[in-house]
């Protein structure tokens, strides 16, 4: 029997705007730091970095709120490369789900993440990855704890995700993060008859 634990951290503390802002080199680094923990911590089964987003159920109010919410369709993101294409959106709970047919990279680097590896290979043994020609194929979808742990799967090396995933009209997800709330109107579905991703 399998059980998901979630934990909730309460801070009812509000910091002034200029606290904790960090120079962008390090604030990059901090990133990067925390994408590979949750890679390291995602291939060993637990979610414990995973945001749950959205109203809470603990009233009737609330459940009244969240049925009159109108349904908002996830922003598709999109990242190509020589040997990889895929395509992504965000889940309801806050993960970033990579779209069934998406095509990761065969080979990775010398410097590939160990915690990206061993993600890869639980993959490759679950048959969610399954090797197709000179491509690493995603027989499913499937729901990363970062935007960076799905780019690194899917190239096979370090990857900073919240900069490589980029929308149609080319702004990033931490573009899109920044003015999430406006949202284009985008197609419930995005490629041409081939199927192929749209280029940008």
């Amino acid at each position: 029997m399998i059980v998901a634990l979630h934990w909730s951290l309460p801070n009812a503390k509000r910091p002034s705007e200029d606290a904790g802002k960090l120079p962008l080199p390090d604030r990059a680094a901090m990133e990067e730091f925390v994408d590979q923990t949750k890679t390291l911590v995602g291939a060993l089964g637990w979610d414990l970095f995973r945001e749950k987003r959205g109203r809470s159920t603990g009233s009737v109010q609330a459940v009244r709120d969240l049925l009159e919410t109108p349904f908002v369709v996830s922003p598709r993101f999109f990242f190509r490369g020589e040997g990889f294409a895929a395509e992504m959106e965000l889940g309801p709970s806050g993960e970033f789900m990579v779209k069934s047919g998406s095509k990761a990279r065969l080979r990775t680097t010398t410097t590939i993440p160990r915690g990206t590896t061993a993600l890869r290979n639980t993959l490759l043994d679950k048959g969610v990855l399954h090797q197709d020609g000179n491509f690493l194929l995603f027989t499913s979808d499937y729901s990363f704890s970062s935007a960076s742990a799905a780019a690194a799967t899917i190239i096979g090396a370090s990857a900073n995700g919240r900069i490589l995933w980029k929308m149609p009209d080319g702004r990033t997800y931490a573009d899109w993060e920044t003015d999430q709330g406006e949202l284009p109107n985008l197609p419930s579905a995005v490629g041409d008859a081939d199927g192929e991703l749209p280029s940008s």
